[in-house]
């Protein structure tokens, strides 16, 4: 098995385009991929940026939250080229893969324009969407949360820092698959949770924190 940790980055379609904002409120404007292998060692990195079709320009806070132009965007792939590229990168080794995402957002982003952009996925595009996971519920779950959180605290909360910009693509999913791997790894988790807590302890966090996550009561759960 083949583990696809993607992260995509988005645009809002313009205004005037009223009936396509209706299927889909926003555009995919860059595509970000690790891919690892059953061992969550790091096989592949996949990124394109995708020029938008309903946008004559990226929105500036865009800009301002990705780095991204509209002139990085302007002789980028389509959509439809993009999403092509990225599923021949995912099965450009023997065996099957599963995505991994940091929630359904993603999927439903690319659902959505597969719609209003009238893509024909091809087979091994249907098994990409058929075996899409959400990681941040199997984190969610793993860790004792009753809230999601964002990918930051996640791995802040395992003891791990973000690295890179965030909100770009690629490196967003970078810093997901190195959360991932050490989520799927038991020992990992209990390791890197224990660092957490004692840097949390040597810090006056307060109310701040303690509301939200409660080291000791994790670890015994987890004993």
């Amino acid at each position: 098995m083949r583990y696809i940790i993607v992260d995509l980055e988005m645009n809002k379609v313009d205004k005037k385009f009223k009936d396509e904002r209706k299927i889909c409120y926003q555009e995919i404007i860059e595509i970000g991929a690790v891919m690892l292998n059953d061992r969550y060692q790091e096989m592949s990195r996949f990124q394109t940026y995708v020029k938008p079709q309903y946008a004559e320009e990226i929105r500036r806070n865009i800009t301002r939250l990705t780095g991204i132009t509209t002139e990085m965007v302007a002789d980028a792939p389509t959509f439809l080229e993009a999403m092509d590229q990225f599923t021949e990168w995912c099965f450009s080794f023997d065996g099957e893969c599963q995505v991994q995402a940091w929630s359904d957002s993603d999927l439903q982003q690319i659902l959505a324009e597969i719609a209003l952009k009238k893509y024909k996925m091809n087979e091994n595009g249907m098994k990409l969407v058929e075996k899409w996971n959400n990681f941040q519920n199997e984190y969610v779950r793993k860790v004792g949360f009753d809230h999601v959180v964002s990918l930051e605290k996640a791995l802040y909360y395992a003891g791990l820092e973000f690295q890179g910009k965030q909100h770009d693509a690629l490196n967003d999913a970078v810093n997901t698959a190195e959360l991932f791997r050490v989520v799927r790894n038991q020992q990992l988790f209990e390791e890197h949770l224990q660092i957490a807590k004692e840097a949390l302890e040597t810090k006056s966090l307060g109310n701040t924190l303690g509301s939200m996550f409660e080291f000791s009561e994790l670890l015994e759960t987890m004993a």
